[in-house]
């Protein structure tokens, strides 16, 4: 899925994530959502919005994959994500 999101983000532009952050209600995506686009390395004016969104409201740690029974623990990282799965890109 990794190589999807490095595929897609060549595509997705500023207006892209304005228009999701109208609409889309679950924070902790967003949080995932973030994070992954920092991890592959896109425009800064990409993820800006999403922590901006983010920072308007109350958000708390997740796990990146959420399939675990684990709870998130202590994060380091602004998106409070707690990396519990190992991201590899096949391309």
């Amino acid at each position: 899925m990794f190589a999807v999101f490095e595929e897609l983000s060549e595509e997705i532009n500023q207006d892209d994530i304005q228009k999701l952050l109208t609409w889309y209600p679950h924070k902790s995506t967003l949080q995932r959502l973030g994070f992954i686009l920092e991890e592959i390395q896109v425009d800064e004016a990409l993820t800006q919005p999403i922590m901006e969104h983010l920072k308007a409201n109350k958000y708390f740690p997740v796990l990146l994959s959420p399939k675990t029974n684990k709870k998130a623990g202590a994060v380091n990282n602004k998106w409070k994500v707690d990396v519990n799965i190992k991201l590899v890109s096949d391309l």
